[in-house]
Parts: structure tokens; C-alpha cells; sequence
């Protein structure tokens, strides 16, 4: 077994975050995509194994429960997970220190009550607890746990959901969502 260490340092940067990148739903965020794949990342995920620091800020973790390569910035304003198996990027999460807005004007901070008005396809999930669009693209808000139970009786009850602030944006893979989630999700 071996690997080279990477001398070039400048391919190892190309895959900079972008804190200010639309949202966009079924393709990426802060500078990465669906389109992307595994070995997009082979130079940066080896140069980590030499260096403490990337000069990108990108951290990489194997979970070996899942078996799945996962990355986040450094203040982990975005996090996206590698299917080990296939190589593919099934999800990418941004949160708090994120400034990207989905094509809406929403974002991070913003509020699930402007975000409800501005996008009447948005609600929420009572089978994943968490809002999406209908039909499914990919573009997951998630409830704060502690209104969870709240928001989902008000759901189930037809009622307005109590207002929170945005503190996570998810967008998932459609292939990836279509084989996992087929029965809580409609897809066109």
C-alpha cells in the first residue's frame, strides 16, 4: 500500500468554499455540486493525511458506520457527505456563518414563516420532520429539534407552524433521495 504526498499545493486549493453561493436545489451550494465525485477530492483528502491544515479549510472524516466520506469547512458553514461506494456527493448541508440565499431571497437566518409565504410549494414533512418542497428537488429546511414535536402537531392539524429561524439548509442528491426516502416523498 502507498500513497505520494502531494507536492503541488496549488491543486490541492482548487475546491475553495464559496460562503456567498446561490442555493440551488438539485445541483450544489458554496461552491459544490452533484456533479461532483470522490476523486474530485482524492488530492485534497490525501494532503490532509500529511498536513494539519488545508490551505482550503476542508476537513475530511471516513464514517465507517455508514461508509461515508464526510467534509466540512472549517467553522462548519458546509458540510457534504461522499457515498464511498458510488463516489458521489449525496448531500450537501449548510449552516450558521453561511450567506448564500436560495433563488427566494432565503437563507440561513432567515425566517420559515417568510420562507412558507414567499414559496407555497414549501411544507412540512410529516413523514421526515422536516420542510421540503412538493414535488421533491432536493431542498430540505430542518425544524429545530426543539419545535419538532410542535411543528408537527400543528401539521397534522392544519394549522400555521410556529415561526423559528433557518439554522440548516440540506439539499439531497435526487437519485439518493428517490432510494431512500420512495414512500415519504413525492417526486415528479
Amino acid at each position: 500500500k502507498a500513497r505520494k504526498r502531494i507536492e503541488n499545493t496549488e491543486n490541492a486549493e482548487f475546491l475553495k468554499p464559496d460562503l456567498f453561493a446561490e442555493i440551488k436545489p438539485n445541483f450544489g451550494l458554496g461552491g459544490f455540486n452533484f456533479n461532483q465525485n470522490i476523486k474530485d477530492f482524492e488530492q485534497n483528502w490525501t494532503y490532509s493525511y500529511f498536513e494539519k491544515e488545508i490551505k482550503n479549510g476542508l476537513n475530511f472524516k471516513l464514517d465507517e458506520n455508514y461508509f461515508y466520506l464526510s467534509v466540512k469547512t472549517k467553522n462548519n458553514e458546509i458540510e457534504f457527505d461522499i457515498d464511498l461506494f458510488s463516489g458521489k456527493l449525496s448531500s450537501i448541508t449548510c449552516g450558521k456563518g453561511y450567506k448564500g440565499k436560495l433563488d427566494i431571497g432565503v437563507g440561513i437566518g432567515s425566517s420559515v414563516k417568510d420562507a412558507l409565504k414567499k414559496d407555497n410549494s414549501l411544507g412540512y414533512n410529516l413523514d421526515t420532520d422536516w420542510i421540503d418542497r412538493t414535488p421533491f428537488d432536493g431542498l430540505v429546511i430542518h425544524v429545530p429539534q426543539k419545535l419538532q414535536t410542535k411543528c408537527w402537531d400543528c401539521a397534522s392539524r392544519g394549522i400555521d407552524l410556529p415561526d423559528f429561524e433557518i439554522e440548516q439548509i440540506e439539499l439531497i442528491d435526487l437519485d439518493f433521495a428517490k432510494k431512500f426516502f420512495e414512500g415519504e416523498l413525492y417526486f415528479e
